[in-house]
């Protein structure tokens, strides 16, 4: 009796176990809710929970859809991040899934912002686009063929029925209440010339099948949205999975970032068999603003199910030009320049032909031979010279020695500091600099062929420093160009998107070749100095005492080395534009400084031969110029402007005294007390009556420094009160700083000509009045930008504009053309400006 009692408690409570088991095992496992047969274009509302899944089961056929495709639309107002509802559609060749609602974050360092949408709408890739995948550098990423021959018409006429499973589960205790809706997006092939209006959200990004026609091998895509929200543009194989959310639609293809206004350039080499154009609007506007502080508060509103940032887009797929549009743009510029050079041979050698004579004035220092005297003509000169305006001492005789031996010289390597062998060279430039007038013959007293030597040190040192300088260049620019083309990211660039023409690996072959007018008029200008020099060598040789009497001394080294500069500035715009942008826009301005400092120099050198900087310090103050021009682009904050601004000021004033005096003001310990006593002595002569104490010494210099300081100084305010709180283009400043002091110093130049009675001949003139007209041409296009690295990517698209000349150029693209032109006009003008005193005595030259 008890063993049955026992038996019958085990039995019992064996049972209540397995029953316990099975209850659970019903409570974990759940059957879905299959809605079979479900309809496309219908919606269906439901209420789901942890123990309920919803299995919705669509068939339909490749003849309902058409060309159109799939698109799926879930929404849950209720749906929370802690329990979300889950969505995943499952088709015959691949899944897609996400959540409800979807969470996107965005932020970098600091800055974090996430964001909830409780509505998705997504595109179903559509079948026929499951195809295999190759890599090669033709084609990365691409399709592979032996597939896409096999499938390209396997589903498309295939009238079998295919099937969509969609399925919402939650983890969720509460009901949450959802409607779910698959659809047919009717157009989703897009053609050529065709205006498309659509509308997408951060959770309803949009994307579209676009084939090449036949005849079309490279297209542009243009887009224009009148809301500023924040969007990426990709671009993406025709393959499946499309990649069309915001953490990963920069996975593949080339994208961009984009607010109002963009285009992209589309070629059939990289996508044979077509492709994706994918549209997904970010979180936040935080990709396209430079600043934070710029950022549209987010609102979140009921009918957009989270923050509201619907964006309407509306975009065009257009031709780009054709391979033989290719070659007559780019001999077209070629043949421009041919007729330049074909133009200036004309006017140079041909109207203005000018036929060099021997003076027939005589000079104070050309004294007649005297037989049986062993010195050479340019003994006899210094000999002479001695006596004008300076001491006569008895070491004369050693001291021309000393210049007949220095004159023999083969040396190369001389210097400044080699070549000043004048006895008591300190007192006599005291003597001949101080004076109240001055003419050439004072300040260019020294050797002709030191000189030369000297001027011959600039090109010399400019072609050391362009080839370590312009390697890297080359180098860091190419590996931006592969990066690019690696990852995709057209942000990296700062091209004219509506005016790139690419070619091979270049994405914008246009800007990089537009620059080949610096390097032919370069090399024009060179050939016509050599030319020069060539010719004044054999009137030299034929009338030896020429380049020490008559004329503005001849000294051609300078002028080669602005040629080589002008070649330089092309090969280095041109590495800039492979990839402009603003950590590499100093290649793009460094010889631009380069030519500046050159031209100024020389015009210096005019009429100042004996005192015009020496090579190596030009090219360190060149050096110390590029050194601010890089900080000011890395740090523009309102500190660094208020320290360059004083800098600036003092550099003008310093200068100025270096100028006024000839260099024959110091700069040491003593400079205080000379400054006090000096004006002491002035104010006290005011106060005696002696009022001609107040007239400067060198009314002509003390004119032109004033007007160079007040010029200056409003240029220094223009940019402490102005650009520096903007956060401004500070290379672009510091570049306008050289061309304006080098317009007022040329124009200076050339008033005081006119005014000391000196005519301007007929060849630059014609150069002066071609320049005018050339450089306002230029300046018209360069002012009209068509990017602006100093804004975001997004926000330099806005200033994209089309294509002006031969459907290939742009507004820089003539900048460049009319630049080029304009700086070639201005060497010539400086080249032969002072041409109609080749025949003056130096004695009657007057320096100013």
């Amino acid at each position: 009796m008890i063993l049955f009692v026992l038996v019958l408690a085990l039995g019992q409570v064996q049972n209540v176990w397995m029953g316990n088991e099975t209850k659970a095992t019903d409570e974990t496992y759940l059957e879905p809710i299959v809605v079979h047969n479900a309809t496309l274009n219908t919606t269906y509302s439901s209420i789901v929970n942890h123990t309920t899944e919803f299995l919705y089961d669509f068939e339909y056929t490749q003849e309902e859809v058409g060309d159109g495709a799939l698109r799926v639309f879930v929404v849950s107002d209720e749906a929370e991040t802690e329990f979300p509802v889950i969505v995943v559609v499952r088709h015959e060749k691949g899944v897609l899934s996400w959540q409800l609602p979807m969470l996107i974050q965005e932020g970098a360092d600091d800055y974090e912002l996430r964001t909830e949408y409780t509505a998705v709408n997504r595109t179903l890739c559509p079948l026929t686009n499951y195809y295999g995948r190759f890599t090669s550098k033709n084609n990365p990423g691409g399709l592979l063929p032996s597939v896409f021959e096999e499938d390209s018409d396997r589903n498309v006429t295939d009238t079998n029925k295919h099937r969509v499973a969609l399925s919402i589960s939650t983890a969720s205790p509460k009901n949450v209440h959802f409607s779910v809706i698959l659809y047919i997006e009717e157009k989703y092939y897009v053609q050529m010339n065709q205006t498309n209006t659509i509308l997408v959200s951060p959770s309803a990004p949009q994307y579209y099948h676009f084939d090449f026609p036949s005849d079309v091998d490279t297209a542009i895509i243009s887009v224009t949205s009148p809301d500023e929200f924040c969007m990426t543009m990709s671009i993406q194989n025709i393959t499946c999975p499309v990649y069309d959310l915001d953490r990963n639609v920069n996975f593949e293809g080339s994208y961009q970032t984009v607010d109002k206004k963009t285009g992209m350039s589309i070629r059939r080499d990289q996508y044979p068999h077509g492709l994706h154009i994918v549209f997904v609007v970010k979180p936040t506007d935080i990709d396209c603003r430079n600043s934070y502080m710029d950022l549209t508060p987010l609102v979140p509103a009921l009918n957009c199910h989270g923050p509201c940032r619907n964006k309407s887009v509306e975009f065009t797929i257009s031709k780009k030009i054709t391979k033989n549009d290719y070659l007559v743009a780019t001999f077209g510029a070629f043949g421009m320049f041919m007729g330049a050079y074909l133009l200036v041979v004309l006017v140079s050698c041909i109207i203005c032909v000018r036929i060099r004579k021997v003076p027939v004035e005589r000079s104070l220092y050309d004294v007649p031979p005297v037989s049986n005297v062993r010195r050479s003509s340019s003994q006899r000169r210094y000999a002479t010279s001695r006596g004008y305006g300076s001491i006569q001492d008895s070491s004369h005789v050693d001291s021309v020695d000393s210049i007949e031996r220095l004159d023999n010289s083969d040396d190369s390597s001389i210097d400044e500091d080699d070549i000043d062998m004048l006895t008591d060279a300190d007192v006599d430039k005291d003597v001949f600099r101080t004076k109240t007038m001055l003419f050439v013959s004072d300040l260019a007293r020294k050797s002709p062929r030191v000189l030369t030597k000297k001027s011959q040190l600039y090109q010399w040192n400019l072609i050391t420093i362009a080839i370590f300088y312009g390697l890297p260049v080359v180098q860091l620019v190419v590996t931006y160009q592969q990066v690019l083309n690696q990852t995709g990211n057209e942000d990296l660039c700062y091209y004219n998107f509506l005016c790139a023409h690419p070619l091979g690996l270049l994405s914008d072959f246009n800007h990089v070749y537009s620059n080949i007018g610096y390097v032919m008029l370069g090399g024009l200008f060179m050939i016509f100095v050599w030319r020069r020099e060539y010719m004044y060598r054999q009137l030299v040789e034929a009338n030896p005492q020429i380049d020490r009497l008559y004329g503005i001394p001849q000294h051609y080294g300078m002028f080669y080395a602005m040629g080589f500069a002008l070649i330089m500035e092309g090969l280095m715009s041109g590495s800039y534009h492979i990839c402009p942008n603003h950590s590499n826009f100093q290649f793009d301005t460094a010889f631009m400084y380069t030519i500046a400092i050159l031209c100024m120099l020389k015009i210096y050198q005019f009429r100042h031969p004996d005192i015009n900087a020496n090579a190596y310090t030009a090219f360190g103050v060149l050096a110390f110029v590029i050194f601010i021009g890089v900080l000011g682009v890395v740090n523009g904050s309102v500190t660094f402007w208020i320290g360059f601004t004083g800098l600036y000021v003092v550099s003008c004033f310093v200068l100025s005294i270096q100028i006024y005096y000839m260099g024959r003001w110091k700069v040491d310990s003593g400079l205080i007390k000379r400054v006090w006593l000096m004006f002491s002595h002035d104010v006290k002569s005011c106060f005696s009556g002696a009022w001609r104490s107040m007239k400067p010494m060198y009314p002509d210099r003390m004119v032109l420094l004033i007007l160079f300081n007040i010029i200056n100084w409003i240029m220094a305010a223009f940019g402490i009160v102005k650009l520096a709180p903007e956060g401004g283009d500070f290379a672009s400043f510091l570049l306008g700083v050289f061309i304006i002091n080098l317009l007022l110093y040329t124009s200076f130049y050339i008033l005081m000509k006119l005014r000391y009675g000196e005519k301007i001949t007929k060849q630059p003139a014609v150069y002066i009045l071609l320049s005018w007209v050339s450089w306002g041409g230029a300046m018209y296009f360069f002012l009209n930008k068509s990017t602006s690295w100093v804004l975001s990517p997004a926000a330099s698209r806005h200033l994209n504009s089309e294509c002006k000349l031969f459907h290939f150029y742009d507004n820089h693209d003539i900048w460049h053309f009319l630049s080029a032109t304009s700086l070639f006009l201005s060497f010539m003008i400086l080249l032969t400006l002072d041409d109609d005193l080749a025949e003056k005595p130096r004695e009657r030259i007057p320096v100013f």
